[in-house]
């Protein structure tokens, strides 16, 4: 375990969050919640995170922050709430760390600030499979949110350098029971799941790579992918990448088969970061 203790998880009651709370008091953390809903599993407190005083109050005490809470997608809301919400409360959430001295604060980043999800206007990747390093080009007010998020981070690093900041940028999240009926319509229609490149990422696995971004020594500011190795479809990758995203510039070596088209190599390097769960893993080899 490292030297933080006492976590805050935003967002906690969330669909990634639950598993990040059981995952963390499994690895024996004291667990903070911080959301809208009551959790289960640990106390929760009922906070406005775009209040930067409510924040304060519930960021005060804590050893590290790991910061879920968001509007999860553009469709249920405007996109000017969609942007206010989930850039200012992650800006609150940053400010009252670093003023209250807490160091350690993790980020629900996500695939989206690629641009792929929700996008107006469509566009191929220049390589594949995408690292860190391919540019984010997000069209959306969530995905420029999560662009926006990263830069707050950064500009929080050069204000504290001691400050350790990562955003973990989460491809398509599926828990267990999710896994059925997901499988059966991308099958049904290939470009179902064609927004975010096929790719997803099991909720279990979204937690443990939360607690290795938690335990990262190093301070400073870091992305990381964290996806599944592979896709949800049973076709080879690049034949759907070609068939709905032509013209990509360069396919590096190496690339192939069901993989994924996000790298998440760097999270293995510095995280130690290894996926546990594909949808083979929890529904087996399916005709």
């Amino acid at each position: 375990m490292s030297a933080a203790k006492r976590v805050l998880v935003t967002g906690g009651s969330g669909k990634a969050g639950k598993w990040v709370i059981e995952h963390l008091l499994e690895h024996g953390y004291e667990v903070i919640n911080a959301d809208q809903k009551t959790s289960p599993l640990v106390r929760t407190y009922h906070v406005d995170l775009t209040d930067l005083g409510q924040t304060f109050g519930v960021v005060e005490g804590k050893d590290a922050v790991i910061h879920l809470a968001a509007i999860p997608w553009p469709g249920e809301h405007t996109a000017e709430v969609v942007f206010r919400n989930n850039v200012m409360s992650t800006f609150n959430v940053l400010q009252a760390a670093c003023v209250l001295g807490v160091r350690k604060v993790v980020l629900a980043g996500s695939e989206s600030a690629l641009g792929f999800p929700f996008m107006f206007r469509r566009f191929s990747p220049q390589y594949l499979p995408i690292d860190e390093e391919h540019p984010l080009l997000a069209q959306d007010a969530y995905g420029l949110s999560k662009i926006v998020l990263e830069e707050l981070a950064k500009g929080f690093v050069r204000r504290e350098p001691q400050m350790s900041i990562i955003s973990l940028r989460l491809s398509y999240i599926l828990q267990p029971e999710d896994y059925a009926s997901e499988l059966e319509a991308a099958w049904q229609d290939e470009q179902r799941n064609d927004f975010n490149l096929w790719a997803y990422i099991d909720a279990r696995d979204a937690a443990l790579a939360c607690r290795l971004a938690m335990e990262y020594p190093e301070p400073g500011f870091e992305a990381f992918y964290i996806a599944a190795p592979d896709t949800l479809m049973k076709q080879p990758t690049l034949d759907l990448v070609n068939r709905y995203y032509p013209g990509v510039q360069t396919i590096r070596e190496g690339f192939g088969g069901r993989m994924s088209p996000l790298d998440c190599r760097k999270a293995e390097r510095l995280l130690g970061f290894r996926p546990q769960y594909t949808w083979k893993d929890v529904v087996g080899e399916r005709s």
